[in-house]
């Protein structure tokens, strides 16, 4: 999103890649059914004050939430939680998660819209201590059924 005089627009994507479906499950789908609601009785309180706009994510009375606020709202998190991180760091964080639980390196790279499996392995998967102790698992039980 930019900022052209004046007026936030959403700028073009880096690749073609980068607009694309992807799955999502019952917890996401309730959680954006709420947020509906909540976007609904908004409009209604706020009434001719209402920002309408296709946005998901806005504020209270419909203005959209800008590169800014999520800059902002990210800073007081890290303040509140102690710990470092930015926006950008979502991704990493939702492939190291689907990693350690599992899910195929495939799958993963056309979430994120990578272009080759490669770059999902070298950008975002850093050995944790859960994948580590899942190899060792998979070793002994490899060693095991040679027995």
């Amino acid at each position: 999103m930019i900022n052209k005089e004046g007026v936030w627009v959403l700028d073009p994507t880096k690749a073609a890649s980068s607009e694309r479906g992807i799955h999502i499950g019952q917890t996401l789908v309730y959680i954006l059914k709420k947020h509906r609601i909540w976007l609904i009785k908004n409009k209604l309180k706020y009434g001719a004050h209402y920002t309408e706009s296709n946005h998901v994510c806005v504020k209270e009375c419909g203005s959209i939430v800008t590169p800014s606020v999520i800059k902002y709202n990210t800073q007081k998190m890290q303040e509140k939680l102690g710990i470092e991180f930015n926006f950008h760091s979502l991704p990493h964080i939702h492939a190291t998660m689907l990693m350690e639980n599992g899910a195929k390196v495939k799958d993963i790279q056309a979430r994120l819209g990578h272009s080759r499996s490669a770059i999902t392995i070298d950008t975002y998967s850093h050995l944790t201590q859960k994948m580590q102790n899942a190899s060792v698992d998979i070793f002994e039980q490899a060693m095991r059924d040679i027995e």
